[in-house]
């Protein structure tokens, strides 16, 4: 059994349908060897197929460039694909963490009790956690919120408007905080240990930097 799948069935009866949409996904859906941040042995077909696409004339984004600190993150296409659970209460002046993620994958399932965690420590006036995944099968996040007590505010982008089309994310956990000014402050890959003392080291390293990359900016 592979490791991925142990840590899955010790989860219980929802960690074995989890192992069971894996295992589905693997033969029927290409993008979860792209997307899945914690297969290791799916790297060399990932390389593979890269080489393959990128030879494509006209199948190349290379030339595209995605938002990253100091630039516009597309707040917007939120109003465009499905919100999942409990509403927000409003995003306008906050600062938002806006975190990508999967069912199927193993570091988003492990960080996500501590943002839940995070979005009770901070002001809500101030402050918004929200989550967006990028699962298939709405049922299924559903469940996952239900069962592990998530009760910030969740999307689905099933399409991957939001990760694929306009952010250009290729592996997941993929973490944002967004200013309230709607500015990128930091583009995190990967799982991290969620705490108020992270994001506010995290708000203070970056605040200073983008204020520099912004501040010859004429603002509409």
């Amino acid at each position: 059994m592979r490791l991925a799948e142990s840590n899955l069935k010790a989860d219980g009866a929802f960690g074995i349908r989890i192992a069971n949409k894996i295992r589905i996904m693997e033969i029927t859906n290409p993008r979860y060897k792209i997307f899945q941040a914690s297969g290791i042995r799916s790297i060399s077909l990932v390389l593979l197929f890269g080489i393959s696409v990128y030879g494509l004339p006209g199948c190349s984004d290379r030339g595209q460039a995605y938002p990253t600190a100091g630039e516009p993150f597309p707040l917007s296409a939120l109003a465009k694909i499905q919100q999942l659970g409990e509403p927000h209460s409003g995003l306008d002046d906050k600062t938002l963490l806006i975190n990508f993620w999967a069912t199927w994958c193993t570091p988003c399932r492990k960080e996500m009790p501590d943002l839940q965690r995070l979005s009770e420590t901070l002001d809500r006036e101030k402050f918004a956690v929200l989550g967006i995944s990028v699962d298939d099968d709405s049922n299924l996040v559903r469940e996952f919120l239900l069962e592990y007590r998530i009760r910030f505010a969740n999307y689905q982008d099933q399409e991957q408007l939001l990760a694929s089309q306009l952010l250009g994310i290729r592996a997941f956990p993929e973490t944002f905080i967004v200013g309230p000014d709607g500015l990128i402050l930091q583009r995190l890959s990967g799982e991290r240990a969620w705490n108020e003392s992270t994001f506010r080291a995290l708000l203070s390293d970056r605040r200073a930097a983008v204020t520099m990359l912004t501040s010859g900016r004429v603002k509409g």
